[in-house]
């Protein structure tokens, strides 16, 4: 909800305000040692031995070993973990994963964790709490002027705070990388009872860990990164002390002994450790945009990340699969994937459904491009909330489960050789305001496999649309269940969302705000 209300926000007249709070970073005089040398540097180096390609990759989709994995790798760095997310809920998982980096920094590893100030529901007298540890440093992305109602700043600095760093990134003893769709929180880790997102990460080493780590740095040392401590707020101070011991509890939660259980049981990084995770080694690119996306006029691509995915969306031939959550293509979006087709390439895309979709402001955006993808000969899907339980392989796990389930997963894959996995949405707001990063993976073997399962899942959990053939059809549009080839269920109005979610989505469609979502 409070996602949904900044989304309402963001709508507010431009207008403008007084200055962000500046300071001089404070120092970081921890040096760490050569990382070779640590656990995960010794394992990693027997990984790559023989290897072909600079960067050993593992895929991430279940939400409980994706977020098992992050304290594995927790317990296992040696000297430092960096951490960089655009949204920390205030619940149980986000309170576990920071007991967690807690651990680690009272074992002297050093931990930085850089998150934007939009998206840490209020923390700050944790976030301060948790600074008094000599260990550890936090940083606020972007800040807000106004500490006490930072919402405002929509009203009165809307053209600076509207644009966010939408980052995730998890980095151990500059070894082992974490990015993809997931911020911190339960919906993100299937923790949470009612709603659950379907996401992905890929777990990298080698190369690509040491290339996250540097677009690390760059935003930490960037001007609009903040320390938590020189950004004034008059709240009841809360001890280094107390905050060990709220985190504490959250270990004894009922809602925290799966993930518990299952960090006694996952052995993918004591494997990564000893040298025998098996993993796809290739050569990759990172692509990231430049922090100082959020200072510049949103027409200049210095240093954005788009003009690098364009440059690749000219090379595809044979098959385009494109996974975005908020999915506004534009005309030109449009006119790229008729393209495609017209010189003999399949186009598949997956989105929400309007009953999936967590932001019905981006589905009213998106609603309109439907009839022309679907004439330009594009393969159009939208995931259904109620997911199915998948009969099929149980290694990648990337469509839902949960009995009520939203699309995050933020991935592309062209002609089965290149596969994308990152924080980027194909829409206005990921491409030209927010700063975003992604991964280009260059393996056949891991790009064949992602698609092969994506593919055969699909009608499980997404409904096909293709245009009506129905005289006086409303929508002229059909919705198609075919999860049973031999019953296949037809629907002409966007199935299981309300009336008022319909008609909400009509209304919203008028609005002239596509280049804000």
């Amino acid at each position: 909800m409070t996602h949904y209300f900044a989304k309402f926000l963001l709508l507010c007249t431009r207008l403008t305000g007084f200055p962000r709070p500046v300071c001089k970073p404070l120092p970081t005089p921890f040096e760490p040692k050569d990382s070779k040398y640590t656990r995960l540097g010794q394992g990693i180096i027997k990984e790559a031995e023989n290897q072909q390609g600079s960067s050993g990759f593992y895929l991430l989709s279940n939400g409980l070993d994706a977020f098992v994995t992050r304290l594995s790798l927790m317990e296992a760095a040696d000297q430092t973990l960096d951490v960089q997310y655009y949204l920390f809920h205030k619940d149980v998982t986000a309170k576990l994963f920071t007991h967690y980096l807690v651990r680690a920094a009272d074992r002297g590893v050093r931990v930085r964790m850089l998150l934007d100030d939009f998206g840490h529901y209020g923390q700050e007298r944790l976030l301060r709490a948790l600074v008094e540890h000599p260990n550890i440093s936090i940083r606020l992305f972007n800040p807000f002027a106004n500490r006490k109602l930072p919402y405002l700043d929509f009203l009165t600095r809307f053209s600076k705070v509207q644009r966010r760093m939408h980052n995730k990134s998890f980095i151990a003893d500059n070894q082992a990388a974490i990015i993809g769709g997931r911020n911190i929180g339960n919906a993100y880790f299937s923790a949470d009872e009612y709603f659950n997102f379907t996401d992905l990460d890929v777990l990298g080493v080698g190369q690509f860990a040491a290339d996250v780590s540097t677009a690390f740095d760059l935003y930490w040392e960037h001007s609009l990164s903040v320390p938590v401590q020189a950004l004034q707020r008059r709240t009841i101070k809360l001890s280094l002390a107390g905050a060990r011991r709220k985190l504490a509890r959250h270990r004894h939660y009922k809602s925290s002994r799966a993930y518990l259980a299952r960090l006694a049981d996952l052995e993918l990084v004591e494997r990564l450790k000893d040298g025998e995770l098996t993993l796809y080694w290739a050569d990759s690119e990172l692509v990231y945009d430049h922090p100082d996306k959020l200072l510049n006029d949103s027409a200049d691509t210095r240093g954005h990340l788009a003009p690098t995915l364009a440059c690749l969306w000219q090379e595809v031939t044979q098959e385009a699969l494109l996974v975005s959550p908020y999915f506004i293509p534009g005309d030109e979006g449009v006119a790229t994937f008729a393209n495609w087709v017209a010189k003999g390439a399949k186009v598949t895309i997956l989105t929400n459904s309007l009953a999936a979709n967590d932001v019905p402001l981006v589905h009213a955006a998106y609603a309109r491009y439907r009839p022309p993808l679907l004439a330009a000969g594009a393969q159009l899907w939208e995931l259904q909330p109620s997911g199915k339980k998948s009969r099929r392989s149980r290694r990648f796990r990337g469509l839902p489960s949960s009995s009520k389930a939203s699309l995050h997963a933020k991935t592309l894959i062209f002609d089965r050789k290149i596969l994308f996995v990152g924080s980027l949405n194909l829409d206005p707001r990921s491409l030209s305001l927010n700063t975003e990063i992604g991964v280009f993976i260059h393996s056949k073997a891991m790009a064949e496999f992602a698609s092969e399962i994506f593919l055969a899942e699909l009608p499980e959990h997404a409904w096909r649309l293709k245009i009506s053939k129905e005289p006086g059809s409303r929508t002229g549009l059909d919705w198609l269940d075919e999860s049973d080839p031999e019953a296949i269920q037809r629907y002409q109005h966007e199935p299981e969302a309300s009336r008022w979610s319909r008609v909400r989505a009509w209304a919203f469609g008028y609005l002239p705000l596509e280049s804000l979502l």
